[in-house]
């Protein structure tokens, strides 16, 4: 489809909203050479690339996220610095996703700074709601929500305290709880912002926003670096379908390598030269070319067609990762298993994982452990009935590193997070049942 502008529909700091010809559904969004830092237009400045790399950076994560079927706003690139994407309601907040305390987080939790130290990771996700405000003000469809938030005194974008809650209370984003001026003493009904059963929108906010994290975390780390925290925005769509929305571009997130040096906007805020900063952006950008969906296999290999399979519902859906199912005895059958063996790590680049499920004496793990270098773990069939045929799989010689697991919903997990080491979708989807576990 040929995608022609019609007219702005709206500026902002740093892109424009485009009608288009024809198509009510969609709008053009056009990002600006624009790079902004405190909310104050003084140190506004602009570099040539800037327009060019957000828009490659937010495709690239757009078109993952979409890969892992979470809800993003984004249809196609149609140029350089020009993405199509549904036309949506914006939802005037800022959801904040923290696995390290940085920046603002530590004004308000001081208690939490590392002199000297590696920033304090999170074991689980901190999510934080901030209300989007302009000039002190939120305006939604016309109507005054709130005014009088004082930009001099930093209590623009105020942190929600409670947004699951019918009521929120605002807080200022950069102050401590027990400190003077810490509560706004204003509240906002949440249904003014979250119009449909706010509870249940702000929790599905909440979710979309883990998923879309662990995701990019995932993949950032397979390429040997590290999302500090992250900043989106979400919007609904003409079918009412809330999304992420707007862009994920290197204003949106802190991000650095191993050695915890800044790649993002984090580096124009702390001053460094304009052109150091386009360098570190056209270097992220083309990091983001190399996010991939990997081709990995999990093989399931009984010795007979008594051995049944473990139950691989984390697995359903999850993209780059293919079950294959072999059913071949490691005793009666050495030649055709090692056969086989080849067959399949010929086939899988980014490497797998090898379930053996076997009754009676193990003889297909070792065998399959010896000749390969993708983990083996071995899962006795015969455990409940007959305890002493574990030995077959714990007993091993030199050189045989099979790992021996029970019960099979572990060695399903424990072959999750193996593979999960370079599937970005696997990981999100362990790593949330991880989380989980602090609730």
């Amino acid at each position: 489809m040929n995608y022609q502008r019609a007219q702005k529909k709206v500026e902002g700091k740093t892109k424009i909203i485009w009608e288009i010809k024809n198509d009510s559904k969609n709008v053009i969004i056009e990002n600006k050479n624009d790079i902004t830092a405190f909310d104050d237009p003084k140190f506004t400045k602009q570099f040539e690339t800037k327009a060019k790399n957000a828009t490659t950076v937010t495709c690239q994560v757009f078109e993952l996220l979409k890969k892992a079927g979470i809800p993003v706003a984004f249809v196609k690139q149609i140029s350089p610095t020009e993405f199509v994407s549904p036309n949506c309601a914006m939802i005037p907040l800022e959801v904040v996703c923290r696995r390290f305390a940085v920046g603002s987080f530590l004004k308000r939790h001081p208690e939490l700074i590392n002199e000297d130290k590696d920033p304090h990771r999170f074991h689980s996700l901190v999510v934080e709601f901030f209300l989007k405000t302009t000039k002190g003000a939120l305006i939604v469809d016309g109507k005054k929500i709130i005014e009088g938030l004082d930009p001099e005194k930093g209590e623009e974008d105020p942190f929600i305290e409670n947004p699951y809650e019918a009521n929120w209370s605002l807080c200022h984003p950069k102050k401590p709880s027990w400190e003077e001026g810490s509560r706004l003493d204003r509240q906002v009904e949440a249904d003014q912002v979250l119009p449909k059963n706010p509870e249940e929108m702000a929790k599905e906010i909440e979710e979309i926003m883990r998923k879309a994290f662990l995701v990019l975390e995932s993949a950032w780390n397979n390429l040997g670096y590290r999302i500090i925290d992250m900043k989106i925005e979400f919007g609904i769509d003409d079918s009412g379908k809330m999304m992420v929305a707007d862009v994920i571009d290197n204003d949106s997130w802190r991000l650095r390598d191993a050695n915890w040096k800044e790649l993002s906007k984090e580096a124009f805020r702390q001053g460094e030269e304009l052109d150091a900063v386009e360098r570190k952006y056209g270097f992220v950008a083309s990091l983001s070319k190399n996010f991939r969906i990997p081709k990995q296999v999990l093989v399931m290999w009984r010795g007979s067609e008594g051995d049944s399979f473990p139950d691989l519902a984390l697995f359903k859906d999850v993209k780059g990762v293919t079950i294959e199912e072999v059913t071949m005895s490691g005793h009666k059958s050495t030649q055709m298993c090692l056969k086989k063996l080849e067959e399949i790590l010929g086939k899988y680049p980014d490497g797998g994982v090898i379930i053996a499920k076997i009754g009676r004496s193990n003889g297909l793990g070792p065998i399959v452990a010896a000749r390969t270098s993708w983990p083996v773990i071995a899962v006795p069939a015969t455990m409940d009935s007959f305890p002493e045929d574990a030995w077959s799989s714990v007993r091993m010689p030199s050189k045989v590193p099979l790992a021996t697991v029970w019960p099979e919903s572990n060695a399903v997990l424990l072959a999750s997070e193996i593979l999960a080491q370079k599937n970005p979708f696997l990981y999100q989807r362990r790593q949330i049942m991880i989380e989980a576990q602090d609730e």
